[in-house]
């Protein structure tokens, strides 16, 4: 039974380190199953044998289950997290653009101007106020920036570690599964001497009701021999006798 516990962990180690190149369920359910089935078809098991093997596979099943649907949800979290960070992001963006084109307005209306002084003018008089916006652009830009590699950093921390937490849970499980198995197989020879004990107990019981049964048939029958021998008798008695 122990190899089945280290089939098992080796099967949930190989998903935890190779998570991201199993496609989902199935691919799942053959590492968890395909290592173990082999192991357990090679045994031929008793009826008793055979009801824990469908225990275990049952609580097997449910486990692969319970973390494909785990790691789901975390894929799921992630990529919502995901979304909502692209989501904040452009809007930055979007602020970004409006910005240089606000600069890019402002120096085409001075570019406009023909006269050399209105052109002097409208340089001098939007000048702060395209620096102003030049130099915002250029701080959101690379906040932005940094936001991107930060958001995608916590993202896949978040999602190793939520993936992490339901390996775990499920190495757990199938280790409890495996010890269950393997006691349920433990039981078998004591269920066995159990079952045994009636049948031992009721052939006794039968032998003392048989003889028992046997004494009044006994009893009647040499009552019937004493009756045929006393009457023998009172014949012979009264039968007369020629002198």
């Amino acid at each position: 039974m122990h190899l089945y516990t280290r089939v098992i962990l080796l099967a949930v180690a190989l998903f935890s380190v190779n998570a991201a190149h199993f496609g989902g369920d199935a691919a799942l359910e053959q590492v968890l199953f395909r290592m173990v089935e082999g192991q357990m078809e090679s045994r031929a098991l008793s009826p008793a044998g055979q009801a824990c093997s469908n225990n275990y596979v049952n609580a097997t099943t449910k486990n692969s289950e319970k973390l494909a649907n785990a790691t789901n949800a975390c894929e799921d979290v992630a990529n919502s997290t995901t979304v909502a960070n692209d989501r904040n992001s452009n809007a930055t963006v979007l602020t970004i653009r409006n910005q240089l084109l606000s600069l890019e307005q402002n120096l085409q209306l001075c570019r406009n101007e023909t006269d050399s002084a209105r052109f002097i003018n409208c340089t001098v008089s939007t000048f702060d106020k395209n620096l102003q916006l030049l130099d915002s652009s250029n701080s959101l830009a690379y906040q932005t920036q940094s936001q991107f590699a930060s958001n995608a950093t916590v993202v896949q921390a978040t999602r190793s570690n939520c993936i992490s937490a339901a390996v775990g849970d499920a190495k757990v499980q199938a280790i409890q599964a495996a010890n269950d198995y393997d006691s349920c197989l433990a039981k078998i020879p004591s269920q066995r001497v159990i079952s045994e004990k009636p049948k031992e107990q009721e052939k006794k019981e039968q032998k003392p009701v048989q003889q028992q049964e046997q004494k009044p048939v006994q009893q009647q029958q040499q009552q019937q021999q004493q009756q045929q021998q006393q009457q023998l008798t009172s014949v012979v008695e009264n039968f007369p006798v020629n002198n």
